[in-house]
């Protein structure tokens, strides 16, 4: 009887030890918080905040190679820019940067080129060449326009090209 005594004793002095650094843990921890109108009548209450960042993000899918045709027309793509907040749209070309006047040029002699047209529609019509603010936290489809005129049969053979850029900031 007298060591099961000893041991119930010590169960209850290490327990309480270990109960009462727990104890300590948890008051510091409770301490960062504003406790306010803490009386014994009308009891305690405490306010935890929560917080919730949503960092700005975009995407712009579709799009797609645009192959023009030597015999002339004007053939059409759609992109999107999905965003969650204002955004502003910058669109140029490789070759002709933000000017109207668009070419695609010869990749082995570049002074070769051949005149394009190019236009943007979207939520806000025909959309100007450079910057356009948009409204943005939505989806917005786009199609860009490229048209050229039938080559002569004296134009230099090979592969014309420029680029279509997109790209989006806020």
């Amino acid at each position: 009887m007298k060591l099961f005594t000893q041991c119930v004793f010590t169960a209850l002095v290490l327990g309480s030890g270990i109960t009462t650094a727990f104890a300590d843990d948890v008051s510091a921890d409770l301490a960062k918080f504003s406790w306010s109108g803490c009386t014994t009548t009308e009891g305690c209450s405490l306010e935890i905040p929560i917080k919730l960042v949503v960092d700005k993000k975009c995407e712009v899918t579709g799009g797609g190679a645009i192959d023009l045709k030597s015999t002339g027309g004007s053939v059409s793509k759609d992109y999107t820019v999905t965003t969650n907040t204002p955004y502003i749209l910058n669109i140029s070309t490789a070759n002709a940067g933000t000017k109207s006047s668009t070419f695609v040029k010869h990749n082995t002699d570049p002074s070769k080129t051949i005149s394009t047209t190019i236009t943007t529609s979207g939520p806000k019509g025909l959309l100007a060449w450079g910057n356009t603010n948009m409204v943005g936290s939505s989806s917005d489809k786009y199609t860009v326009t490229v048209a050229n005129n039938a080559v002569s049969a004296t134009q230099l053979a090979g592969t014309y090209t420029d680029t279509y850029k997109v790209n989006v900031s806020y």
